[in-house]
């Protein structure tokens, strides 16, 4: 197939229209509510845990063969060379021009890595239709798939985030013991004590009440007050400013024993050097919150928990519709918020204390030890909540919920001691553990697969499979799992774009490090407009040493030239917000961050395309 140079530019141009429709849609349906801070994370962890594995598994099995491993190899050694060029133009462009030194590693990571999944498959699957055939670009799309497991290995399994993180600097260990104070008004503290009094009398003045007030003491009153609270109070919209404004815990200090009861132990909502945590929404949680910490009482019965998770639950009991249409728009404070990790001592949160009478397992401080609610209950908890709220799975499916301090205790909860001494272990462990991530699962095992022709044919038929029996349809017996796969994984890519528009869509920037700009220009105009021309070199190399051809791997060579075109990874924005400080009263790395990311956008509608129509009309001459 031979086409013009004006319909070599059409194909060109026309996925980064449908690419650019869909992150402005994203734009739109977050300005709109619609696609809240939690609602956005809640899809990024979708995405990442079932659609793209499926869309790798699939694309996979179903395009690559034995006689396929080279790409592999070749895939692997250009993936090291667009981050080690990128590393390069990164370091050069942070040392001769203005770079804030808060954000020296958060630089080199967003020159290193590119956004290497959504936009080239949305490029290929585009093309498909037009270009190439529908068989050439699911074998383009597996190739990326591959890039992107290099991608994963590079950042979380050899520790890429590490760059993001050693930005941060926190506040010193020797200051955790200042507890915040916060100032309540005495007129609210009078409403408060008015409310109890008043709620405590009508209880009272009912005989069928009085024996369930006597045991459960102010638990009505705390439900009544959290629940008079919950229309205009929400996590999404007051929380990054709470933990700016807690109460000092001796002005609560006169508050009732059975207030602390109703509320759950000081283990649930503080540390073990006594600071408060991050805590409730409302006042009356965090009054409570702080009185608790002289109870030494607890619920140990089920009714009693389930008394306590009940009360808490009444926090949430805004509808998301009310949320979308009551409540300010969230920007950049919320969804730093939502991704922080740490608090001002650099120290992992601690869960809030509404979810922390749901959560079966907690984490001790500074060590990797768990200690879960079956030792408070005495009673075996179901094994999806064991699992569902262990520190595995928290990694494994959520991107940017890694730091440091996993490196350090991986493997101390499966290892003996005497091996965990020995000098790497730790980064082993990390290592394995991060290789149980569900896409670069679903890639290592679609590779076993399609590189086993026996098995392969299982699932698909192709002219180099061998024949096994088929199904009553006349398909492989395992066709289904292909069919469940390929419905699954293509929404991968559509959500992918989504969520982008609507990071992009939060993005703020309040001020920048004096000459940034030029910084961030530069590096972009290098990411942009030069690496692309080292990778048509680099592809022209591959022909000539003889380990590609144009016309057999023509797809391999496209994927490999897009990739060095890329914009940046979105992950970085998703990063610095983990290491940033809910309470941070400066965000240098998320400002630089955000200005750095939308700079690039403008340009990649020239770039891309340009680098595309070369592509087609040069060396593959389609």
């Amino acid at each position: 197939m031979t086409i013009t140079l004006g319909e070599a530019i059409w194909a060109s141009v026309k996925p980064i229209i449908k690419i650019y429709l869909i992150i402005a849609t994203g734009i739109v349906l977050s300005r709109l509510a619609l696609l809240s801070v939690e609602t956005t994370r809640a899809i990024s962890d979708v995405v990442l845990a079932v659609l793209l594995p499926c869309l790798a598994f699939n694309k996979i099995v179903g395009s690559l063969e034995a006689r396929d491993a080279k790409t592999v190899g070749i895939v692997a050694i250009s993936a090291v060379l667009v981050y080690a060029t990128g590393l390069g133009a990164a370091l050069i462009v942070s040392s001769l021009l203005p770079c804030p030194p808060e954000w020296k590693g958060g630089i080199l990571a967003g020159g290193m890595f590119p956004n290497i999944s959504d936009l080239p498959i949305a490029y290929l699957q585009t093309m498909d239709t037009f270009v190439f055939t529908e068989e050439e670009g699911a074998r383009g799309i597996a190739c990326a798939i591959i890039f992107l497991t290099t991608f994963l290995l590079c950042v979380f399994n050899l520790g890429g985030f590490r760059l993001i993180e050693h930005d941060f600097k926190y506040a010193d260990v020797e200051s955790q013991s200042i507890t915040p104070s916060l100032e309540i008004s005495p007129s609210y503290m009078k409403d408060e004590q008015r409310t109890r009094d008043s709620d405590r009398s009508t209880l009272t003045s009912v005989p069928e009440l009085q024996e369930e007030e006597s045991s459960q003491g102010s638990m009505y009153t705390l439900d009544t007050q959290r629940a008079s609270l919950a229309p205009t109070h929400t996590r999404s919209s007051i929380a990054p400013t709470a933990i700016s404004s807690l109460p000092s815990v001796s002005t609560f200090s006169t508050m009732t024993q059975s207030s602390v009861q109703a509320y759950g132990d000081d283990d649930d909502n503080y540390t073990n050097d006594g600071r408060s945590s991050n805590l409730s929404n409302c006042p009356s949680c965090l009054a409570a919150a702080a009185a608790s910490r002289t109870s030494s009482s607890s619920f140990s019965s089920a009714s009693g928990l389930r008394n306590r998770a009940d009360s808490m639950n009444t926090l949430h009991s805004v509808r998301s519709i009310d949320q979308r249409t009551t409540m300010p728009i969230q920007g950049l404070p919320e969804m730093i918020y939502e991704y922080s990790n740490v608090d001002q001592f650099g120290k992992e949160r601690r869960p809030s204390s509404a979810s922390a009478f749901s959560t079966t397992t907690m984490y001790s401080e500074g060590t990797g030890s768990e200690y879960s609610m079956e030792e408070k209950t005495g009673k075996k908890l179901p094994i999806m909540d064991r699992i569902r709220s262990s520190r595995l799975t928290r990694m494994v499916t959520s991107d940017a919920t890694v730091n440091k301090h996993d490196i350090d205790i991986s493997g101390e909860s499966v290892l003996p001691r005497m091996i965990i001494k020995i000098p790497g272990s730790h980064l082993l462990m990390f290592f394995l553990t991060n290789c149980l991530r569900p896409c670069s699962v679903a890639v290592f095992a679609g590779l076993f697969i399609a590189f086993m022709p026996w098995l392969k044919a299982l699932f698909v038929t192709s002219n180099h499979t061998p024949y096994v029996g088929l199904a009553p349809d006349n398909q492989p017996v395992l066709s289904f799992i292909m069919d469940y796969t390929g419905y699954l994984g293509a929404a991968s890519v559509p959500f992918g774009l989504l969520l982008l528009g609507a990071t992009l869509g939060r993005l703020q920037i309040s001020s920048l490090y004096p000459g940034f700009w030029k910084t961030a220009t530069l590096l972009v105009f290098l990411k942009l407009c030069i690496m692309p021309i080292f990778g048509v070199l680099w592809c022209d190399r591959l022909v000539k040493a003889g380990w590609c051809t144009w016309e057999d791997d023509k797809m391999l060579l496209f994927v490999i030239a897009m990739t060095w075109g890329l914009p940046t990874m979105t992950t970085l924005i998703y990063f610095t917000a983990s290491y940033t400080p809910a309470d941070a009263e400066e965000h240098i790395q998320i400002d630089c961050t955000s200005f750095f990311i939308v700079l690039q956008y403008p340009l990649l509608i020239i770039s891309l395309p340009f680098l595309v129509t070369y592509m087609l009309m040069v060396q593959l001459k389609v």
